[in-house]
C-alpha cells in the first residue's frame, strides 16, 4: 500500500512527498503523525527546512496555509516551499504571455502608443513622437525615431534592438538614453542596427547586434525566441 506522505532527508533539509490521489484532510492527518518525532530532533535555534512536493496535486492557498501552520506549530520544521508538477491555467497563460513575442505590423506615428506584455517584435518604423512600450524586450524591424521603452514593469534583462541611425530615445526600466546622431550620418542613409541594454552598473550601453548572444544568451533559449542558435 502506497504511503500517503513520505519524509526524506536531503543535504538541504527534508522533503515531504505527498500522494496526489489522497484527500487533503487525510494528508493533514498523516503529516501530523509523521512530524511528531521530529520535535525532539531539532532545536528552536536551528529549524530544519522542509520542501513539500505534491506531484500532480495542486493545493489551494487555504490548503497551503493550513499545511504550513500545522507543520510549523507542531514541530521545529520550517516550510521552505510547496511545489507541484502542474500549474493553474491562469499561471500558464501568464507564463505564455511573458515568453511569447508579440508581433505588430504597423507604423507608429506621432502621438501613437503601442504596448505589449512580454517581448515585442515591431515590423515598421517609429516616427518622432511615437512610443513603443513592452514589459520585455523590443525588436524593431524599421527605423526608430521616437521612443522605445523596454522592461516597463522592471525586467532589467530587457533589450532594445533597432536601427539607431536617427535621433531617438530608449528606456529600459526607469533608465533613459537619448540617441543623437549627426546630420551627416542620417543623410547617408546608413543602417546602424544595434542593441541597447542595461549593464551590471545599471548604465545603458549600445553594442553591435552581433554581441547580443553574449550579452543576453537566454534570449535564444525561450520557446518562440527571436534569436536562434
Amino acid at each position: 500500500m502506497q504511503k500517503i506522505v513520505t519524509l526524506k532527508g536531503t543535504k538541504d533539509g527534508f522533503q515531504l512527498l505527498v500522494d496526489q490521489a489522497a484527500a487533503f484532510q487525510t494528508v493533514l492527518d498523516e503529516i501530523s503523525k509523521l512530524i511528531e518525532p521530529l520535535k525532539k530532533e531539532a532545536t528552536a535555534d536551528k529549524p530544519l527546512e522542509l520542501t513539500i512536493k505534491t506531484g500532480n496535486k495542486l493545493f489551494t492557498d487555504k490548503e497551503k496555509n493550513a499545511t504550513i501552520t500545522l507543520i510549523e506549530e507542531k514541530s521545529h520544521l520550517k516550510v521552505k516551499n510547496i511545489e507541484a508538477e502542474v500549474v493553474t491555467i491562469d499561471s500558464a497563460l501568464k507564463w505564455h504571455n511573458e515568453v511569447s513575442p508579440k508581433l505588430q505590423i504597423s507604423t507608429v506615428r506621432s502621438g501613437q502608443i503601442i504596448e505589449a506584455e512580454g517581448d515585442l517584435l515591431l515590423v515598421g518604423s517609429v516616427h518622432p513622437g511615437g512610443i513603443v512600450k513592452a514589459t520585455g524586450s523590443i525588436f524593431i524591424l524599421g527605423d526608430l525615431r521616437g521612443t522605445a521603452h523596454a522592461g516597463a514593469k522592471g525586467k532589467k534583462e530587457s533589450v532594445v534592438v533597432a536601427n539607431f541611425s536617427y535621433d531617438a530615445q530608449v528606456r529600459i526600466v526607469d533608465h533613459v538614453h537619448v540617441i543623437e546622431q549627426p546630420d551627416a550620418k542620417v543623410s547617408e542613409g546608413s543602417s546602424a542596427v544595434e542593441v541597447v541594454y542595461l549593464d551590471d552598473l545599471h548604465i545603458l550601453r549600445i553594442s553591435p547586434l552581433s554581441d547580443i548572444k553574449n550579452l543576453r544568451p537566454e534570449l535564444g533559449n525561450v520557446t518562440g525566441g527571436l534569436i536562434n542558435g
